[in-house]
């Protein structure tokens, strides 16, 4: 396997577990997510974008790439600047696959196929 396709999987991997953990945070934890001050409607719809950029990105689809930047971009910044308001340490792990995803699909997006 070469390392841009490693890397590919990474990212959609990645961004299918986070999919999947912010939908069952919507379904079963509504009420801690209100005192925190995010609707479980958010964190469900983000879970559902989230799973669909992973299902681009497993097929490799180069728009999902950007969307594999853009989404998590705007997810981390929520989260840090939640983190500056209320600190909690439990969003350092969310934050950081975030960012992993964020550098993966950056580094998929700068390395081209040569035609």
């Amino acid at each position: 396997m070469d390392a841009i396709r490693g890397i590919r999987l990474l990212a959609a991997s990645l961004m299918a577990v986070l999919g999947i953990i912010y939908l069952i945070f919507a379904a079963f934890f509504g009420s801690l997510l209100e005192t925190m001050e995010i609707a479980p409607a958010l964190m469900a719809s983000a879970g559902v974008v989230y799973l669909v950029v992973a299902i681009g990105l497993f097929a490799n689809k180069r728009l999902f790439y950007y969307l594999g930047v853009v989404v998590p971009l705007v997810w981390a910044s929520m989260g840090i600047i939640h983190y500056t308001v209320t600190p909690d340490p439990t969003e350092f792990p969310f934050i950081a696959t975030e960012i992993i995803v964020i550098l993966c699909c950056c580094y998929l997006i700068l390395h081209k196929k040569s035609s």
